[in-house]
Formats: structure tokens, sequence, C-alpha cells
């Protein structure tokens, strides 16, 4: 089995590198444009190597080069763990590779952008499964595992939150990517309502949400996300109507950046100051807040919550998981959540146990069952509540 990562030296590439290396996978290749990076990733991993036999290489690369093809040529799959915005030249490239592909999502207007290009990848005979990280991904899964115990959808509701006993200390707290913070927080987020797909705006309708312990309570804010992209049409047959998704957060932090989008700092296009300087005030608050991560003790949670009915009876189904933090592979619950699923997803692709060819979503191909055995091993559970309303 060979499995390329590309993005292989960047936060979650490298979490989806180690877990393929500890996982007996014959051959992994670390793809970065940073080639000193990339080797230094394939030699700290080698030591997780379940049997002498297994390779780990580094390459660099430019995923916008022709290079990419004659590297993705002859891999069974790649995990594209780079920018969401290059994801469609990267499935180009491995059909004209014959790999098979995997992506970590592309926040709904990407995701959907993707969706077209169903046709050629049939062509090309190969398989693309789109957001196959934690969320996009495992939740979509999740939203699969509970469909299953229901004849009729109507609602789904998905939740991501998290807790860290040891939360960075600034005053501009982004403990994942700021852009991607940023864009939650000033893009429109999609809801579906009455079986329509509309516009709602970013990080509105506050809402306390009860995630499983020790995680507890948060803040959930309508964001924009890819799963509202494929999930309206995986579960329309099953009479799906309402579906929304939300992220939560600390009071604290949602104050502070909604003064900072309400001041425009969130902006892109450059504002002159009075001495005629350039500045583009996103780039500044990104250069001022700096690179920050979870502390590695941290947790994070999933939840989905379906209502519908089994026959004559209305039943909620919740299915909640748990992240925690990874020891083997150094990193906390929602670097472990977002990192290993493309592993294991990629793994189950090259074996056969998903199966098709075109572009497909997580709900549509991935085995509920074996993946969340999976995740268990991994120390990532998922449990599933059924409940009749009252």
């Amino acid at each position: 089995m060979r499995v390329v990562v590309l993005g292989g030296a960047g936060a979650m590439g490298r979490v989806c590198v180690k877990d393929l290396v500890a996982s007996d996978v014959g051959e992994v290749v670390v793809a970065d444009r940073d080639g000193a990076l990339a080797e230094e990733v394939a030699r700290d991993v080698r030591a997780l190597a379940a049997r002498p036999g297994s390779t780990v290489t580094a390459h660099a690369v430019d995923v916008t080069g022709d290079s990419l093809v004659d590297l993705l040529s002859g891999a069974d799959v790649v995990c594209n763990c780079v920018n969401y915005t290059l994801n469609p030249t990267v499935m180009r490239a491995a059909a004209k590779a014959g790999t098979n592909y995997l992506d970590l999502g592309g926040l709904f207007h990407g995701t959907r952008t993707q969706l077209a290009l169903a046709d050629e990848m049939t062509d090309a005979g190969i398989l693309c499964l789109l957001g196959m990280g934690a969320t996009p991904g495992t939740m979509n899964v999740m939203a699969a595992l509970g469909a299953g115990e229901l004849d009729e959808v109507g609602s789904i509701r998905l939740r991501c939150g998290g807790s860290d006993p040891e939360p960075a200390q600034a005053a501009l707290p982004a403990p994942y990517a700021i852009d991607t913070i940023l864009d939650e927080f000033t893009m429109p987020a999609m809801v579906l309502a009455g079986g329509e797909l509309a516009e709602a705006p970013a990080a509105s309708d506050d809402e306390e949400f009860s995630f499983p312990e020790p995680v507890g309570a948060g803040i959930a804010l309508l964001t924009l996300h890819s799963e509202l992209a494929t999930m309206p049409l995986t579960f329309r047959r099953l009479g799906l109507a309402e579906l929304d998704f939300k992220v939560a957060f600390d009071a604290g932090m949602i104050a502070r950046y909604r003064l900072v989008t309400a001041l425009g700092l969130a902006d892109t296009a450059p504002v002159t100051l009075e001495d005629g300087t350039e500045v583009v005030p996103r780039s500044l608050i990104k250069a001022l807040a700096g690179t920050q991560r979870f502390s590695g003790r941290d947790i994070e949670s999933l939840v989905v919550e379906l209502a519908g009915t089994k026959g004559s009876r209305a039943l909620t189904v919740r299915v909640e998981e748990l992240s925690y933090p990874n020891a083997t592979y150094g990193v906390g619950g929602a670097d472990a959540n977002t990192g290993i699923p493309p592993s294991i997803a990629a793994q189950m692709m090259a074996r056969g146990a998903i199966k098709g060819t075109g572009v497909k979503a997580p709900e549509e191909v991935v085995p509920p069952v074996e993946y969340a055995a999976e995740l268990a091993r991994r120390n990532i559970s998922i449990e599933v509540h059924v409940t009749q309303p009252a």
C-alpha cells in the first residue's frame, strides 16, 4: 500500500502521516512545498513504523506544478491536507495519475465546486472522498450512523465543541487557523430550512449547547461548513428538511472576534492609512496574533442530533463523539480528531472497504460501524443514544 500525504509537514498532515506509519502502511510519502521540513517529519516518524519493511520518504512538491502527477502515479491514495482552495487542482492531478483522492473539506462553496467534477472523476475511474477530517468527515459518518436508526429523518443538528485546560493566553485566541476562525465570523452560514438551502448571518443564532462531559456546555454559533453542501443531497430520500451546523466557543472569545469583525479588521481589502501606507487588516491581525495551538491536553467533541421516525414512533437519535489527547502522536484531541480520520479512510479505500468512483461524501460511502471501531482503537469514542420524545 502506497499513500501520499500532501501538506504532510503541516499540522494536520503530520498527524495523518504518523497514523499511516503506525498502521503498517507499506510506503508513506511525506510531500510538502517545504522539502526540508518534509524530510524532518519523515525522519521523526520512522520510529513509529509498525514493521521493519515499511518506508517513509520525503518529497518537495508544488501542487500547482506538473511534477505532482508523477508523484501521485502508482499511489493507492493521496491524502490532500493543503489549503482547500487547491482541492480541484489536486483532484485533477489525481485523475491524471489514476490515484484515489481524499481531502479535509472545501468550506461549502469549494465543496460544491468539487461536486461538479463528478463526471470527470468517474471517467478517470477514481474515487474522490470529500471532507474526511473531523468536521466534515467523522461528523458526516456519525449522521449516517444515526440515520440508520430511523426510517425517516426530518432534522439534523451538527455541533462541534471542545475544552482545553490550558488555553492560550492571548488577547485574540486562535486555537486553530486564524484565517478559518475569521472566515467563520464573516462568511454567511448556510442552513437547510423547509427543505431549501438559505444563507444566515455569520456566527449568529447563539445557542447554549451541552456536549458530553468532560467538554460540557458552550455557546454554539452558525458557521459556514461543508456538511451543508452534501448532506441535504444524501439524506433527501429520508425526508430531511432541516439541517444546520454550529461550532462552540467561550463567551470571551466570541466577544473579541465580533469586535474584530465589526471594526473591519477581518477584511482582506487593503486600507490606506494617513501616511499613504497600504495595510491589509486581516494580514495585520494575523501578524499580531501570531501562531497559537491547543495545549495538547484539549478534548474535542462532535454531536449529531437527528429527529425522525421509526415505523409509527417518533424518535430522537443523539450521536456523541469524544476525541482525547493521543500520547503516541504527541497531539491533543482536536488535532487527533482531524488528522487521524484521513489516514483511516485512506487505508479503507486502499483495501476496498470504501468503494466507488466519482465524487462522494463520507456519509455516502464510509461504513459507519467499521470506521467507528477504527476511531475507538485511537482513543476517539462514538456513542449512539436513541430516545422517544415524551
